[in-house]
């Protein structure tokens, strides 16, 4: 068991490193590093909603990648790629029996969380920003997992997560707002009623991302969704979190009108 804590912690520490290391560069080393990201997960995602060749789903998550690599940012000439990247994958994936739907969805899901990531870190105060949200997320993770392992209790999402407990997902909520709140205090220039609500806002959403893909696994009677993590599974075992995160976050900053500046969002 000790030998097992000690791979996870491992393999989280350098994956955490290498995280670090992509953001705190940017630039050419982080479209480098999602590139990479978005070929692994998008290999996991054909490998969740299909039983296809192993071979069939790398050449798929090739595509995929390819359009996260040229994708800029969002302008009406990235939203037009990415409306043409949906529909290519969708024949593609049609012509192989795979779910179109699935396969659109999957590639919109993750196209747009590890593009507005990027596209984030490039603001200046971009890279506060983007490790304030994950960090926010991490210790969200980290207490519901804590606290429903350690106090247990009833089952809250039995057919999706059995594992999740009420106890773990009130800790999940309260405690990861309360990190985002305390930070916010220090760098944000919002109100503190303002910070809490985003807060609450990304950590709502981070559980929301989790139960997405513990749904379509589950569905797909996988325990994990690849292997690339040794001790931990696959990329978006780690990561479905995050991903959720970031996904949302696009269409927030086009409801409030802050496409061109969403740093101000979570800074003010």
């Amino acid at each position: 068991m000790f030998s097992d804590f000690k791979i996870r912690s491992f393999t989280a520490a350098g994956l955490a490193f290498l995280s670090f290391l992509a953001l705190y560069l940017g630039q050419f080393s982080l479209k480098i590093f999602i590139f990479f990201l978005s070929a692994i997960l998008f290999f996991e995602w054909m490998r969740i909603i299909s039983q296809t060749q192993w071979i069939i789903r790398g050449l798929v998550a090739l595509v995929f990648s390819s359009f996260v690599y040229f994708t800029e940012g969002y302008t009406a000439l990235d939203l037009l790629f990415i409306i043409s990247g949906s529909i290519i994958i969708s024949s593609f994936s049609a012509y192989f029996s795979i779910s179109a739907f699935w396969s659109c969805f999957g590639f919109i899901y993750v196209l747009t969380s590890l593009c507005f990531l990027e596209y984030l870190r490039n603001f200046e105060n971009g890279l506060l920003t983007v490790l304030l949200i994950i960090s926010t997320i991490v210790i969200s993770d980290i207490s519901g997992y804590v606290f429903g392992k350690y106090f247990s209790g009833p089952k809250i999402f039995k057919k999706i997560s059995p594992s999740k407990t009420y106890s773990g997902f009130f800790a999940s909520i309260t405690l990861g707002t309360l990190w985002f709140s305390i930070l916010s205090m220090i760098y944000s220039n919002h109100q503190p009623i303002i910070f809490i609500v985003i807060g609450l806002f990304i950590v709502v959403f981070s559980v929301t991302g989790d139960l997405l893909i513990s749904y379509l696994k589950r569905k797909a009677n996988l325990k994990d969704s690849g292997i690339v993590l040794p001790g931990h599974g696959g990329l978006f075992d780690r990561g479905d979190s995050i991903i959720g995160v970031f996904f949302i976050l696009l269409p927030l900053a086009i409801l409030i009108g802050q496409l061109d500046n969403p740093i101000k969002i979570i800074l003010g």
